[in-house]
């Protein structure tokens, strides 16, 4: 999925990177919801809540956990 064509993320990561905080809105009517999700050091993943449809912006609130740090975040959708 290319985000320039259907959602944007903003936020930053806190606390040694245990916790991902931010905004991810859907910008096109292309029948794709955005979410974000993070991939922990120990190989588990937290998803935030979806967004959308189109102009809808949700809160991205990821919590990894002490001792389980995120490693990656991506962009992914469902379909809506």
């Amino acid at each position: 999925m290319d985000p320039r064509f259907c959602c944007v993320a903003s936020g930053q990561w806190c606390y040694n990177k245990d916790l991902a905080i931010g905004t991810v809105t859907d910008t096109r009517a292309d029948g794709r919801c955005p979410y974000v999700r993070g991939y922990t050091l120990y190989g588990r993943t937290v998803d935030s809540d979806w967004a959308g449809p189109k102009g809808d912006s949700s809160p991205v609130y990821l919590d990894a956990g002490t001792g389980d740090p995120f490693v990656r975040l991506t962009m992914k959708y469902v379909n809506c």
